[in-house]
């Protein structure tokens, strides 16, 4: 498996992470709200790929963790104080940058009032068994995000 990580400091992390997890618990029921901008122009393929994607996500969460399985890969998610800790993992790099655009992208806007900006570390082989949470995997490089972008330590 291929992960990446990052670590979005912020006052809300429980509130970020709530909404993430529920937004992707719709099943795909928003992707036909979107302007046509959103999948490429109306591409009507990407469309019905995401809607397909979306109606198989599995989604479990607390006030402090969350997990999000797609088709394409899973999303780890946890509420630290002052942080939220998330980590993407994919069985290839296509399937990684998509999962790191999607949540990056909504991370992002979902926190724009805090000016979120999501910067990923990662792409490395995991040494954690498929479908296990895989934190602290020594391979595996941790990211620092912030409102401005800059360094914070890792999320624990």
């Amino acid at each position: 498996m291929l992960t990446a990580e990052a670590r979005v400091e912020t006052e809300r992390p429980s509130r970020y992470l709530v909404q993430l997890c529920k937004h992707f618990d719709n099943k795909g029921r928003h992707l036909g709200h979107r302007p046509r901008g959103h999948h490429g122009d109306g591409d009507a393929a990407a469309l019905r790929e995401m809607r397909a994607a979306a109606a198989r996500a599995e989604v479990e969460w607390s006030e402090t963790e969350g997990t999000v399985v797609l088709p394409w890969g899973r999303c780890a998610l946890r509420a630290h104080p002052g942080a939220l800790a998330v980590r993407v993992e994919a069985a290839d790099g296509e399937n990684l940058r998509r999962l790191q655009e999607l949540v990056g992208g909504h991370v992002e806007r979902f926190g724009r009032r805090e000016r979120l900006k999501v910067e990923w570390r990662g792409g490395q082989v995991s040494t954690a068994l498929p479908g296990s949470p895989a934190r602290g995997a020594a391979s595996t490089a941790e990211g620092v995000v912030s409102p401005t972008g800059g360094g914070a330590p890792p999320c624990a």
